[in-house]
């Protein structure tokens, strides 16, 4: 096995929120593909954030992809410069107004390796989280917050009632760190 080797890269769509890019790229000796296209993404953050009493904030609202309105985590895209940590307590608190003082990363993943290049997802935990300000969103989002607890997130993942599988992902991870550690911590 090997990687690929570009010949040469061209963005062919470049807008505030998609790019595309054209790679011309040799796949194997000989086998050479001109038209390769990539979809050029930020990096997003995906944000569990968990009560002291084990509630959790999820966003509802309007997908325009999906044509649906849908339960998620918090969740936004990483700002030019913007280190991921800072990108998850911007999101947590314009979408919730939710802050918390113990961050945990649980990992990042890739969304769709073999056709978007970046859209990495980073997936963080916030404990003892609480509301201190209103939410702030943006011109494009009307979102309305959910508060459940940790158990009828999972019914919610287990019924099909959260179908975003980044956010489905980041709960499951989120609660089962939250169940292998002790109390104190």
């Amino acid at each position: 096995m090997r990687k690929w080797k570009t010949i040469s890269t061209k963005i062919v769509f470049d807008h505030k929120w998609y790019k595309v890019r054209r790679d011309k790229v040799e796949v194997g000796p000989g086998k050479i593909y001109d038209d390769y296209f990539m979809g050029i993404f930020p990096d997003i953050v995906l944000i569990v954030a968990v009560t002291k009493d084990r509630r959790l904030p999820l966003v509802y609202q309007y997908k325009h992809g999906a044509g649906k309105l849908l339960v998620e985590v918090p969740a936004g895209y990483i700002t030019r410069n913007e280190a991921p940590l800072a990108a998850a307590k911007r999101e947590l608190l314009e979408e919730t107004g939710f802050t918390s003082k113990k961050w945990t990363k649980l990992g990042f993943f890739y969304s769709n390796p073999t056709k978007e290049k970046g859209n990495g997802i980073y997936i963080y935990l916030a404990k003892e989280a609480r509301q201190t300000k209103e939410p702030k969103t943006d011109e494009m989002e009307d979102i309305k917050i959910q508060i459940v607890k940790t158990d009828e997130a999972l019914r919610m993942i287990k019924n099909n009632k959260i179908k975003v599988a980044g956010s489905a992902a980041a709960l499951l991870l989120a609660l089962r760190f939250l169940k292998n550690k002790k109390p104190a911590d």
